[in-house]
């Protein structure tokens, strides 16, 4: 697999003939410092957006790097399965596995949520920093598997906000991971759902208010088999059952 590196998407395709894209500083001591790529050789970019390009570097500057484009790939590496994980905010590693693992699965959209048992709290300078360290994962993540589609980090929120600002909309699933819950995946009819709602609560659970509401907003509790799974195991695990349901497994 050629090493794969993210164009920006606002820039957009531009004609095949002037294809060229100026990397930032860390895209760039990536292609020629740490892979020591050197001009001539093939890369491919993807847009962000759900375009690949067969590319080459035109200069190996280890600042700022460029590449040509060459020509569009066409590629399918979507999941039919619009899901969004609703985490609870865990801590340091663990979130960032949680992030990691589930744009690996395919992921549409990771929302983090700040409920009343978040253990790391943050203040609004620090949230964004974990905010653009979890965009940076990310990016890393579909570099590494292969998405073209960057999935979409919301910023994070309370769990309460977020849960009145996204009422129940019609054909959409919503799940909660709950050890206490009687139903399975598999008795929910998820292969005529593509769009999921998949709320997992941080590392000491949602509170009992919080299960309440999320439950009268029409999540329904579901149980991952008869063990109790970490919270940075849970999301992961559940986005893989789903996928092999009725996704692209």
């Amino acid at each position: 697999m050629r090493p794969r590196i993210l164009i920006a998407a606002a820039n957009g395709p531009a004609p095949i003939d002037e294809a060229i894209r100026v990397l930032d500083a860390r895209q760039s001591h990536h292609l020629v410092r740490v892979l020591r790529l050197a001009a001539g050789a093939p890369v491919e970019c993807f847009d962000g957006s759900g375009t690949r390009f067969d590319a080459r570097i035109e200069r190996a500057d280890a600042k700022a790097c460029t590449v040509r484009l060459l020509a569009p790939i066409a590629a399918v590496t979507e999941s039919p399965l619009a899901i969004t994980l609703v985490q609870g905010i865990s801590a340091a590693e663990r979130m960032d596995w949680t992030v990691e693992k589930a744009v690996e699965l395919g992921v549409h959209a990771i929302q983090p949520v700040v409920t009343a048992r978040t253990q790391a709290r943050l203040d609004a300078q620090r949230l964004e920093r974990r905010h653009e360290h979890w965009a940076r994962i990310v990016e890393a993540a579909c570099m590494q598997c292969g998405r073209d589609r960057l999935p979409v980090l919301g910023v994070p929120v309370d769990f309460d906000r977020w849960l009145a600002r996204n009422a129940p909309a019609p054909g959409r699933t919503r799940i909660l991971l709950e050890p206490e819950g009687t139903a399975r995946l598999a008795d929910l009819g998820i292969a005529g759902s593509f769009a999921i709602d998949l709320l997992v609560g941080p590392e000491s659970g949602l509170s009992p208010p919080e299960l309440q509401a999320a439950c009268a907003a029409g999540f329904r509790a579901v149980r991952l088999g008869p063990r109790v799974l970490r919270t940075e195991t849970a999301g992961p695990a559940a986005i893989a059952a789903l996928q092999a349901l009725a996704g692209d497994f």
